[in-house]
């Protein structure tokens, strides 16, 4: 096995034990798959060409060159994890797999069904057929602004290292065969799995334009809108509705899903934390209990769309009664799992005193020391920070974010917990790659990946502290 340097951190309490310990629970923590259907009329590619632009950024990524190949990064990760499903640090098979949610990218059905047989098995695809990487005379005669593959076919990427692949959108779009995790996996909801390009709620324009055989490619000539993210929110089909457009064909599996479509589909491929209750009661707040730890998924999406999270005071009071459950049972911990974390749980729209931010989650954990971590993803980025109790009776908690499968890192995250006889409890974290061979299309992503992120990569990947590290907290 290769030897893995671990970064050390007691900001919260405990010392280097002596000894394994007892081990409690391993998971696989993976975030931000963002499974896509690239073709779909429901998506807005032309907003990334103007990146450069500041008066764009919220709405920003829109477009990578790599989108095409998520599915075939996260199926390379799942077989992984498949050929050796043992955490690193214990070689304790894993427990459970858990995805903090953005699993698919643009709310639709195709997507979803791909993603939950690649978690689950079975065969998918995902055609790239009729999307941007096939450079067409839409545009004019010039370069073709988007990456295109083909070597014979000239573009603005293939001078900035982005290579010819031949056959990519027929190597993209071919059936894929997955052998599934093979053992227990859930996810919570993000943004992107229940909102256009994870900002807009559905609604009847966008979806007429999703199933329908019009993709836009550049936006309508003078369409600068006063504020881009707010009119997205309020009117996304207004930024696919362009003044350039393709012809591609039909789909009925480009439509929405809900909520509730999006936890039976996963009752049915087999995860866990959802019955029928939830269903019925279009909640997404859950728990999963094994012998030593409960955790705890919390859907901390907006009702009111944007991509940005809150929390409902209702989920908080659900929360602390969860809690203290827990808490009447000696010795055993509880681990927090949702989309957004702390830095991202600001999202104020519409001025509901019901929904709540950041401080009113965190306020709930410090009463409960039996709390010991949350498990968060959104932000694309590997980032461990530590929550000190704010009135010094209690060690705290760490908040884990770990990156996305779709953006550079690529990586997955081993979290193993750890009690040791004098009351120190230990949480080691390992990052994971897949093992996909070179020139495999698994790689050509991690690739674009790495060349797409340029001077980003770094605060990507995080610091050694971010990564592969021992945290400890002293009970």
């Amino acid at each position: 096995m290769t030897q893995i340097d671990y970064t050390t951190r007691t900001e919260l309490g405990g010392t280097l034990p002596q000894g394994k310990g007892q081990h409690l629970l391993s998971l696989l923590h993976m975030s931000d798959v963002h499974v896509m259907d690239t073709v779909s009329p429901a998506r807005c590619e032309w907003i990334e060409l103007l990146a450069e632009d500041p008066y764009w950024k919220p709405l920003l990524h829109m477009h990578r060159p790599y989108e095409a190949l998520t599915h075939w990064a996260l199926a390379a990760h799942v077989d992984s994890v498949h050929r050796n499903p043992v955490a690193p640090w214990s070689q304790t098979p894993y427990n459970l797999a858990l995805s903090t949610g953005d699993n698919i990218d643009n709310a639709q059905a195709n997507e979803l069904q791909t993603f939950l047989k690649i978690m689950a098995g079975g065969q998918t695809s995902l055609s790239a057929y009729g999307g941007v990487h096939e450079a067409g005379k839409e545009l004019g005669d010039k370069a073709w602004p988007f990456w295109c593959p083909d070597a014979d076919r000239p573009d603005t990427w293939k001078a900035q290292g982005y290579p010819v692949v031949p056959g990519f959108v027929a190597r993209a779009s071919a059936q894929l065969q997955s052998p599934g995790l093979g053992f227990a996996w859930t996810s919570v909801p993000g943004n992107h799995d229940v909102m256009r390009q994870g900002t807009a709620l559905p609604n009847p324009a966008i979806e007429a334009i999703a199933r329908g055989s019009v993709k836009a490619l550049a936006a309508t000539p003078g369409f600068r809108p006063e504020d881009p993210l707010n009119l997205f929110v309020d009117q996304p089909e207004l930024f696919s509705t362009g003044g350039v457009n393709r012809q591609i064909s039909a789909s009925t599996q480009r439509r929405a899903v809900d909520l509730r479509e999006w936890m039976a589909a996963h009752m049915q491929h087999g995860a866990l934390g959802y019955d029928p209750s939830h269903l019925r009661d279009g909640r997404a707040d859950t728990c999963i209990d094994t012998e030593h730890v409960r955790i705890i998924l919390l859907d901390t999406n907006h009702p009111g769309g944007d991509y940005q999270g809150s929390i409902g005071a209702a989920q908080v009071a659900w929360l602390e009664a969860r809690l203290a459950e827990v808490e009447r049972q000696p010795g055993r911990i509880a681990v927090l799992a949702s989309h957004h974390g702390s830095v991202s749980l600001i999202n104020t729209r519409g001025d509901d005193p019901e929904r709540l931010l950041a401080q009113a989650l965190t306020d709930v954990v410090h009463r409960h020391p039996c709390a010991v971590a949350w498990l968060v993803g959104h932000r694309h980025l590997h980032r461990v920070m530590p929550h000190p109790s704010p009135t010094g009776n209690g060690a705290g908690f760490w908040e884990i974010t770990t990156a996305s499968l779709i953006d550079w890192p690529s990586q997955t995250r081993a979290v193993e917990f750890i009690r040791h006889g004098d009351g120190t409890l230990e949480i080691v974290c390992t990052l994971q790659d897949h093992h996909a061979p070179a020139g495999s299309l698994a790689a050509l992503h991690r690739d674009l990946a790495r060349l797409f992120a340029g001077d980003s990569a770094g605060h990507m990947q995080g610091t050694a502290g971010d990564g592969n590290v021992r945290l400890f907290l002293k009970r």
